[in-house]
């Protein structure tokens, strides 16, 4: 969606030094992997998510002998996950899965702020609170920058990325999705000028007969199509 080119994924390093020294939840296998996989995804909690990232088709682990980390990438025969021995852990298992749900979002960095703040939601989903507590805490000493909470939408799904892409957005053209003012919903399709002093409400570049969005109010953003 948007732009053929990722953003600079300046985050990646601290990412990484944040989450290394985390206790491991450590899974017996690929088996266990896999059994873990299926359980995040078959979820009420991820579906209200990802939609689109359905139980059947969860990334096929590989075990990469020979392998110095972990990751994901899409095959020609489709999604993997490829996990050496000592990175079979829920935590990393989780952080392969965000970048599975983000595989085809080409406008945000793969370990930007969105990514740092869905894998934070599904730590604490998946792991417990203490676990995500201290994931929140290495993000804060490694400078790590998190995104604001997903937003519902009035289908019911949690939307993120709204946020990021309006901080990267400025001079661009944004399909802004928020609730209107006196109720109902409306959508906004300009060039993002940035923010209203305090950052209360948006403004956009073409103003002329542009309702005034709140902040508080958007729950998509988009990039759109120039």
């Amino acid at each position: 969606m948007g732009s053929t080119r990722s953003p600079r994924d300046a985050q990646r390093s601290r990412i990484y030094l944040a989450e290394t020294p985390l206790p491991s939840s450590p899974l017996p296998g690929l088996d266990a992997c896999a059994t873990f996989a299926d359980r995040v995804v078959g979820t009420f909690w991820w579906q209200a998510r990802f939609p689109e990232h359905t139980i059947d088709a969860v990334p096929r682990l590989r075990p990469g002998n020979g392998a110095r980390q972990a990751f994901f990438r899409v095959d020609p025969d489709g999604p993997t996950i490829t996990l050496p021995r000592r990175y079979r852990t829920k935590g990393v298992v989780l952080h392969e899965l965000v970048h599975w749900a983000m595989a085809e979002i080409d406008d945000l960095p793969h370990h930007g702020r969105t990514f740092a703040r869905i894998l934070l939601d599904a730590t604490a989903e998946f792991c417990g609170p203490d676990r995500a507590d201290a994931l929140a805490e290495r993000y804060r000493e490694s400078r790590v920058h998190v995104a604001r909470p997903a937003r519902q939408g009035p289908e019911g799904r949690w939307h993120y990325g709204w946020d990021e892409r309006l901080r990267l957005g400025k001079g661009r053209r944004l399909t802004v999705h928020h609730h209107a003012a006196g109720g109902g919903l409306s959508t906004v399709t300009s060039a993002f000028a940035g923010f209203e002093t305090g950052g209360a409400a948006l403004r956009f570049a073409d103003d002329r007969g542009t309702p005034r969005v709140r902040t508080a109010d958007v729950w998509r953003v988009e990039a759109a199509p120039v």
